[in-house]
């Protein structure tokens, strides 16, 4: 599987919400997080972030990375009603992926993130 995939584009984007048509039939769904203008899934085998509004982000569409690709997930501390999930790839700093989420939705984010860091370790192992 590649390193970062990414998919759809400002001008062909499916007009469909659900996030999950982006996931393989066979690939079950351990946890999702809402974001502002964004999606977090877990599966078994990656975490795929979907994102919408192509015109206020440059980085719409669908990037996926399997757990042995993460190196860390962490959450930063709600300010103004929001907080951010972030989610590192590499050693370098454009090499993690943030998305806001509402901050009443952080006991749902820290569950997922301790699903997602029991993933990484297991594939790391």
């Amino acid at each position: 599987m590649p390193r970062d995939v990414v998919t759809g584009s400002p001008e062909g984007e499916p007009t469909e919400t659900d996030p999950r048509r982006w996931l393989a039939d066979d690939e079950d769904v351990i946890g999702v997080l809402e974001g502002e203008g964004a999606s977090l899934l877990a599966t078994r085998r990656r975490i795929v972030i979907v994102r919408d509004g192509a015109r206020s982000r440059p980085r719409s569409g669908v990037r996926s990375w399997p757990y042995d690709r993460i190196v860390r997930v962490s959450l930063v501390q709600p300010k103004r009603g929001q907080a951010r999930i972030l989610v590192q790839t590499g050693n370098y700093p454009w090499q993690v992926v943030s998305m806001f989420f509402d901050s009443r939705r952080w006991p749902d984010a820290a569950r997922l993130m301790g699903e997602i860091r029991r993933h990484v370790a297991n594939r790391s192992a």
